[in-house]
């Protein structure tokens, strides 16, 4: 590997290191919010700032990106000339005072300011930097992106909440009714034992969902750098007339995604490295005797290539997998919503044959609960379809598939 390349490994290398996992790092912030916005709410219009500007590792992530963008190549590339004069004077010196030691020293810290100057002059330090910048920027958006995910996982824990407490009442319900029909001997003790003990399994199923809701909401006021206490009120999603949606156009969709993916131009670099160590590779074993190093290296090589067209076709394999979904999410959307028009027709049906005295309290409740049920079953819906645009916008406009 050649130095230019094994610097720009370093520097790619160090780059990986300074990004950690978005959840996992965060737990220990508890910096305050800032006085524009509500520390104990959020919006989905303000996640993406809240999250940028309050977490932790997004703040370092974009101070490392900061720090290589601030590098100004003209007065470096001054600087190290002058720097490689006055180490080549000093050189001269030791020379002529016969200490080679210190002189062979000199001679290796100029070379290394030679390379550089040079990687200056040809643009590949540039390059390089971009490289890690590019890099950076990817993990702040994996960062945004983890942020909005449990942001909609939160807003569907609730609802289940809701959905469980509502099952709660019902079971109430029954329940005070059933023990009113053990008193008149229509039902056995067991029957009202049975649903007695689907209600306490229920009220620990909702004690489980409180406890997951609590454990979401305190990573997100973690990614958002607000005091980790749990006590945070999330706004509903944008409502379809609401939301911008423009349909998909898949092929060009698909190479603004490839273009704008780390995880392919990575894969690339990777590539193009492996090409040049075979070409290298190729020129030291002409004329030589022995072969099979050459044809060992040419494995390696078609290894490489095979690397690169699986993490292409993976790539592919996956936003497809986005697009493909968009469809039947909204179809499923469609269908729900569809299910609650019904519901909430059965419900006037049910609540104008009470007023006629033709039904009773508990129908009219049933209905309720139905088109609540309903009514839930289609907000879930919505926000599955919701998440399946927002991947996909992840992928197109920043080549996050995963």
């Amino acid at each position: 590997m050649n130095e230019s390349r094994w610097r720009r490994a370093c520097a790619l290398a160090l780059c990986a290191a300074m990004t950690v996992p978005a959840l996992a790092a965060e737990a220990g912030a508890t910096a305050a919010g800032t006085p524009e916005t509500d520390p104990k709410s959020v919006t989905w219009d303000q996640l993406d700032d809240r999250i940028r500007n309050g977490s932790i590792n997004a703040k370092i992530l974009q101070e490392n990106i900061g720090r290589v963008e601030a590098i100004d190549y003209d007065q470096m590339y001054d600087q190290l000339r002058k720097q490689m004069n006055s180490l080549a004077d000093a050189q001269w010196y030791m020379i002529l005072m016969g200490n080679s030691s210190q002189a062979s020293t000199m001679e290796q810290a100029y070379q290394s300011m030679r390379d550089t100057f040079d990687d200056i002059k040809d643009g590949d330090l540039q390059k390089d930097n971009a490289d890690v910048v590019r890099q950076l920027q990817d993990s702040v958006e994996q960062i945004v992106k983890a942020g909005e995910s449990l942001y909609i996982q939160t807003l569907s824990l609730e609802q289940s909440l809701a959905d469980g407490q509502r099952g709660l009442a019902t079971i109430d319900r029954n329940l005070t009714e059933l023990r009113t029909r053990h008193k008149l001997g229509q039902v056995s003790q067991q029957q009202v034992e049975s649903l007695e003990q689907t209600r306490a399994n229920t009220v620990s199923q909702l004690k489980t969902l409180e406890n997951g809701i609590r454990t979401c909401k305190l990573q997100l006021q973690s990614l958002m750098g607000e005091t980790l206490d749990g006590d945070l009120a999330l706004g509903d999603l944008p409502t379809a007339a609401e939301s911008t949606w423009t349909t998909p156009v898949y092929a060009d969709e698909l190479t603004a995604a490839k273009e704008a993916s780390w995880t392919l131009y990575k894969a690339k670099l990777t590539l193009d490295d492996a090409e040049d160590d075979f070409k290298d590779a190729k020129k030291d074993h002409q004329g030589s005797y022995y072969t099979y190093q050459f044809e060992m290296d040419k494995h390696v090589w078609a290894a490489a290539q095979n690397t690169y067209a699986s993490t292409v076709e993976s790539f592919e394999n996956s936003f497809q997998g986005l697009y493909d979904a968009l469809a039947d999410k909204e179809q499923a959307w469609k269908n729900k919503e569809a299910a609650v028009t019904y519901q909430e027709s059965l419900l006037k049906t049910a609540e104008t044959k009470y007023a006629l005295g033709r039904a009773s309290y508990s129908a009219v409740q049933n209905a309720r609960d139905e088109a609540a049920s309903a009514r839930s079953a289609a907000d879930s819906a919505w926000r599955d379809l919701f998440s399946a645009r927002n991947d996909y916008r992840n992928a197109v406009e920043h080549g996050l598939v995963g």
